[in-house]
C-alpha cells in the first residue's frame, strides 16, 4: 500500500497536470537522487583494566613485559602513557611502572578480517603473571591474609566514550572513576572470549581472549563475513540482567546479593534466561565486599541444573571443597569468592544452583553467571541522525536499498526515523521492511517515514533462530532529493476519528502546509480504508473549494488520489494554508490510519522522482481512526456485480465481480465457483484479506484496479477456457476462530 501511495500518483501528475501547467518541452525531466551509502560501521572498540597481584602488593612493580594481540590493530596504553601500536603478536620488555598496580587501556579496531573479535593481554610482573580472565573479581591469601586483588576488565564503543564524557585522554583512568554509577551503567564488563589466529606457544597459558560485549551485534561476525552481524556469545555472561528468584542476583553487583537467614542445604536459586542458549557453564560469587568473610559466606559445594520449562530439572555439573587451599595455601581459580562449573553443551531457558556444601555460616551469595556458545539470537543497530552535509535543508527520502546474506532461519528488518531540524521534533520508527529472500540478498524498500524532513536515521534489526549462524548486512544506501520540494512544511489529521464499522461516512482529511517560493502541489494521494468517492476540495488560501478537482483509485484500490486542474500555489504567503478533502468511505476494521502524500511539479518533474512528501501527523489531531461499533457479521454485504455478464470480448458487461466486506479480522478469503451439478469450476481468490470492503469503487475502476478485487471473474474455468452459459453459484468462505464463515449466491453467465 505505501509503495503504492508514494508512487502511483505520480502517472496521473504526468499525463495530466504537466499539460494544464505548460511545461516547456525544453524542461526535460532530470532525475535529481542522490545515493548515501554506508559499508563500514564504528569498528572501534575500547577497553580498560587495573591488575595487579600478590607480588606487586607485597614489593610493588618495576619493570613488565607485555604480550598483547588484538583484532585486528590495536594501540596499547599502560599506565596512561602510550606504549606501542601493532596488527600481530607483539612483545613490550621492560615497560616501567613503578606501583603497586598496572593500569592497562587498549584501543581495538577491527579492520573487517574475519578473524574474530577482541584482545589478549598477558603481563609479566615479578611472579605475577597477570591479564586475560573470566573474572570480575579475585581474592587470593597474600602473607596468610585474603586479599581481594582487582583484575576488572571494562569495554565501551566509540559512541558510548562520547557519552561517558572520555576525551582523547580516556585511557587516563583510575578505580574511583570506574566505581562511578553513571559511568560503569554505560560499560561492561568483559569475560572470556575467543579469537581466531594461530598464537600457539606465544602466551605462557591457554589462549582465551575479550569479546567485544556492549551490543548486540558484532562489526565483523566469526564466519569472515564483512558488516554487521550478531555478535558470538562464548565468554559472556548471558545471565546478566535476566529476570531470576532473586533481582539482585544477576544485578551485575557483587556486593548486592542474596543473604540466606538459614542454612538451606539443598536451596536453589534460579535464572530466566529469557530464551533458550546452549549453555557450558555457570560461576556462583560469594555476596559481600570484603575478603576476609568470604570464607564464612561461600558455599563449600554446589551443583547446576538446568530446565527448558522449570518443571522438569537435569543436573549437569556438580563441585564440592570450593577455595580449600592447596599445599602451598593458594586459593586458584578464585575459591572462596567464585567457582565455576564447566559442563558439556545443553539446551535450556532456565539454570539454577543447588547448595550442596555448606560452611559454618548461612551463605550469601553476590551473583549468578550463566555462560553459553554460538550467537545473540537478536541485536539491533541504530545509526546517529544523518543530515548528508546539510542539516538545514529539507529531504524527500525515497528508499533504502540493501546487501546481506540472510541464511535459512535468519531475518534482518529495517526501519527509518526522521526529523525537522537539528532541535526538532522526530517520528517514531516506521513499520520493519523485511526480505523474504535468503542467501546472499540484494534488496529495496520505499521510505514511509515523515517528509519534509532535514535528518534521518535507520535502524537494523538482525535475528537467528538458530545460534550457530548469524545474518551479515553488509551494505546500506539511502536514496534522497534536497532539491525542487513541493512544500516547507506539512501535517495532517482525520474528522471523525470514531465512526460506526461498516457505514457510509463522509470523512476529512486536512492538510496543513507552506509553500516557499517556486513551490506548489499537484496532487494528494490519502490511504483509504476501502473504496472512496470524492465529495470536495475546500482550500483555505482561495477560501473556496477547488474547481475541477477530480478523484480516482489507485490499482490496489487502497488510495484515493485527488488530483488538480492546475498547479496549487500560495497566494498570500503571510500565513499557512490548509486543504480539507471530503470523502465517502466505510471502515471495516477496528481501525485505520489515513496517510497523506503531496505531489509537486517542478521542470517538468514530479518530486524529483524522489515519490511522494508524506504528510507529518498533526499534533493537535490524529489521523487515525477507530470503530465505534462492531460488526456482528464477518462477511457482509455479499453479491455479484452484475448479476448476468457476457465474457464475449466486446468490452461490455465481460467480467462480474463478487463483492463483499471482511469485517473486524484480518483471514485467508477463498471464493470458489461451482456449476448447478456442484462440480467445482474455478477457485478465483484463495488469499490472507484485511478487513476492508472489497466492493466496485464508483466511479467504475480501471481494469487494473478491477482485476485486483478478490471477487474478479472473467467467466474462464481453471484451465482457462470460457464456460458454457448458465447459472453459476459462488462461495465465500472466511476462516475464523469459531470456524468458517459461509456465504454464496449465483451469477449467470449468458453470450
Amino acid at each position: 500500500m505505501l509503495r503504492c501511495i508514494k508512487y502511483c500518483a505520480m502517472g496521473l501528475i504526468v499525463t495530466g497536470l504537466l499539460l494544464s501547467a505548460s511545461v516547456s518541452p525544453s524542461f526535460a525531466a532530470v532525475e535529481a537522487v542522490q545515493t548515501y551509502e554506508v559499508s563500514e560501521w564504528s569498528n572501534v572498540i575500547y577497553y580498560m583494566a587495573t591488575l595487579s597481584g600478590i607480588y606487586g602488593q607485597k614489593y610493588g612493580y618495576g619493570d613488565i613485559t607485555v604480550k598483547i594481540n588484538a583484532v585486528d590493530e590495536y594501540k596499547l596504553y599502560v599506565n596512561g602513557t602510550e606504549r606501542g601500536t601493532g596488527s600481530a603478536e607483539t612483545i613490550y620488555e621492560n615497560v616501567n611502572v613503578d606501583s603497586k598496580y598496572i593500569n592497562i587501556a587498549v584501543e581495538v579496531t577491527n579492520t573487517g578480517k574475519g578473524n574474530g573479535n577482541g584482545l589478549i593481554v598477558d603481563i609479566q610482573a615479578g611472579s605475577d603473571q597477570l591479564g586475560t580472565s573470566i573474572k570480575v573479581r579475585e581474592s587470593l591469601l597474600i602473607d596468610g591474609v585474603l586479599t581481594e586483588v582487582p583484575i576488572s576488565w571494562w569495554t565501551f564503543d566509540a559512541d558510548t566514550k562520547e557519552t561517558l564524557g572520555f576525551g582523547d585522554d580516556w585511557y587516563i583512568f583510575d578505580e574511583g572513576l570506574l566505581k562511578q554509577v553513571s559511568k560503569t551503567k554505560l560499560m561492561r564488563h568483559v569475560f572470556e572470549g575467543k579469537v581466531i589466529f594461530d598464537i600457539t606457544g606465544f602466551f605462557s597459558k591457554p589462549v582465551t581472549g575479550y569479546l567485544q560485549t556492549d551490543a548486540d551485534i558484532g562489526y565483523v561476525n566469526s564466519e569472515g563475513d564483512k558488516g554487521i552481524g550478531l555478535r558470538r556469545l562464548e565468554g559472556e555472561n548471558i545471565a546478566f540482567g535476566k529476570p531470576s528468584e532473586y533481582a539482585q542476583l544477576t544485578d551485575g553487583d557483587l556486593s548486592n546479593g542474596f543473604n540466606y537467614m538459614s542454612r538451606d542445604l539443598g536451596d536453589t536459586k534460579y535464572v530466566d534466561l529469557k530464551r533458550l542458549y546452549k549453555v557450558n557453564k555457570m560461576t556462583v560469587y560469594t555476596g559481600g565486599d570484603k575478603p576476609t568473610e568470604y570464607e564464612k559466606f561461600s558455599l563449600r559445594g554446589y551443583a547446576v541444573e538446568i530446565s527448558l520449562d522449570q518443571f522438569r530439572w537435569e543436573e549437569v555439573g556438580v563441585i564440592h571443597d570450593i577455595g580449600v587451599p592447596d599445599k602451598d595455601g593458594i586459593v586458584n581459580e578464585g575459591g572462596l569468592d567464585n567457582y565455576s562449573i564447566e559442563f558439556p553443551p545443553e539446551w535450556a531457558r532456565y539454570v539454577r544452583y543447588k547448595a550442596t556444601e555448606l560452611r559454618v555460616d548461612n551463605p550469601k551469595i553476590g551473583e549468578i553467571m550463566a555462560f553459553g556458545l554460538g550467537h545473540s539470537l537478536e541485536g539491533f543497530y541504530e545509526s546517529d541522525w544523518i543530515d548528508f552535509g546539510s542539516a538545514d535543508k529539507i529531504k524527500n527520502f525515497k528508499e533504502v536499498q540493501w546487501e546481506g546474506n540472510v541464511p535459512d532461519g535468519t531475518q534482518i528488518t529495517i526501519q527509518t526515523m526522521t526529523k525537522n531540524g537539528s532541535d526538532g521534533f522526530s517520528s517514531g520508527w516506521s513499520e520493519p521492511s523485511s526480505t523474504g529472500q535468503k542467501g546472499s540478498v540484494i534488496e529495496s524498500f520505499m521510505i514511509t517515514s515523515p517528509e519534509p524532513a532535514t535528518h534521518i536515521k535507520y535502524k537494523i534489526n538482525i535475528s537467528t533462530q538458530d545460534p550457530n549462524q548469524s545474518p551479515v548486512l553488509e551494505k546500506i544506501a539511502i536514496l534522497y532529493s534536497s532539491d525542487n520540494q513541493p512544500v516547507t512544511y506539512a501535517d495532517g489529521y482525520i474528522t471523525p476519528n470514531r465512526v460506526p464499522m461498516g457505514v457510509d461516512t463522509t470523512f476529512v482529511y486536512s492538510v496543513a502546509y507552506n509553500l516557499a517560493a517556486g513551490q506548489n502541489i499537484g496532487s494528494l494521494g490519502i490511504s483509504v480504508p476501502g473504496p472512496a468517492v470524492l465529495s470536495s476540495v475546500y482550500s483555505s488560501d482561495l477560501g473556496a473549494n477547488i474547481a475541477g478537482a477530480t478523484a480516482t483509485m489507485s490499482d490496489d484500490l487502497e488510495n484515493l488520489v485527488v488530483t488538480f486542474a492546475s498547479l496549487l500555489t500560495d497566494t498570500n504567503s503571510a500565513v499557512d494554508d490548509t486543504l480539507h478533502v471530503s470523502f465517502v468511505s466505510k471502515l471495516f476494521k477496528s481501525n485505520h490510519t489515513f496517510e497523506g502524500y503531496l505531489y509537486g511539479v517542478k521542470g517538468g518533474v514530479s518530486n524529483d522522482n524522489a515519490g511522494g512528501i508524506k504528510v507529518w501527523e498533526s499534533s493537535s489531531i490524529s489521523n487515525s481512526v477507530i470503530a465505534s461499533t462492531i460488526s456482528k457479521n464477518i462477511l457482509n454485504n455479499v453479491k455479484a456485480v452484475p448479476k448476468v455478464f457476457s465474457p464475449n470480448g466486446d468490452n461490455k458487461n465481460d467480467v462480474a465481480v463478487i463483492e463483499f466486506s471482511l469485517a473486524k479480522v484480518e483471514t485467508v478469503v477463498k471464493i470458489n465457483i461451482y456449476n448447478t451439478a456442484g462440480k467445482l469450476i474455478t477457485t478465483i481468490c484463495d488469499d490472507f484479506l484485511k478487513a476492508e470492503d472489497y466492493s466496485l469503487p464508483y466511479p467504475a475502476p480501471v481494469s487494473a484496479a478491477l482485476q485486483n478485487l478478490p471477487g474478479y471473474w472473467d467467466g474462464k474455468d481453471e484451465d482457462g477456457d470460457l464456460v458454457t452459459p448458465g447459472i453459476y453459484i459462488y462461495q465465500i468462505i472466511a476462516k475464523a476462530d469459531e470456524g468458517d464463515v459461509v456465504e454464496g449466491g449465483t451469477v449467470v453467465v449468458a453470450y
